[in-house]
């Protein structure tokens, strides 16, 4: 059994984050426009199971559904209103799937990715499906374009953090560079010592 839940946890991308390889890295708790898209994300995500039910109990399998609202549940993972179905999912065989940094604001792209494609094949179903299949298109397309909106934010901060750090460890190496420019009284080099920031000579006259 635990094997093959381990081979349909392999069908969702939740392991690896949300970045590409080289890519940078948000680190820190989400700013207050992050959590706006997370809320709007957990409505989708509530009416994708809600969808589902739907299309349950009218006789249709809702695979797509499932899958959109588990990745939904691994993302929104420190949500307070679905926090006790992330522990129960992260109890479960399907919890492997989330380990090493599968959860959280790392698997947004997985997310996106997996809403987006449900959401462009529910569109061959619109002919013969019922409500529930046209309120699973509209809760996964929303979804789709809030992680957008959500992975451009992350990116965003990412980067910003990455160019703050290079720019405080630049500083050091060009001070003292400046000092050895800098002349000192009467005249003198500065702490280099002689003319051109060369050390004095210590050794006997030739």
């Amino acid at each position: 059994l635990n094997a093959l839940w381990t081979r349909c946890g392999a069908m969702i991308p939740l392991r690896g984050g949300g970045f590409p390889s080289g890519a940078p890295q948000f680190v820190g708790p989400p700013t207050p426009e992050m959590q706006e898209k997370l809320r709007k994300i957990r409505f989708c995500v509530i009416g994708g199971y809600m969808a589902a039910i739907g299309r349950f109990c009218t006789g249709d399998l809702p695979i797509n559904e499932l899958i959109f609202g588990i990745t939904g549940v691994f993302l929104l993972n420190e949500d307070p209103t679905l926090a006790p179905c992330y522990a129960c999912l992260a109890a479960s065989p399907i919890g492997q799937c989330a380990s090493q940094g599968g959860q959280g604001l790392s698997c947004v792209m997985a997310f996106m990715f997996i809403a987006g494609m449900n959401a462009f094949f529910l569109t061959l179903k619109f002919a013969i499906g019922g409500p529930f299949v046209l309120l699973s298109f509209a809760c996964q397309m929303s979804a789709a374009v809030f992680a957008y909106q959500l992975n451009s934010l992350i990116s965003a901060a990412a980067t910003a953090g990455d160019l703050g750090g290079l720019g405080g460890q630049g500083l050091p190496l060009t001070q003292p560079l400046a000092q050895m420019r800098m002349p000192g009284p009467g005249g003198a080099a500065g702490p280099g010592g002689g003319a051109g920031g060369r050390p004095p000579s210590n050794g006997p006259p030739g």
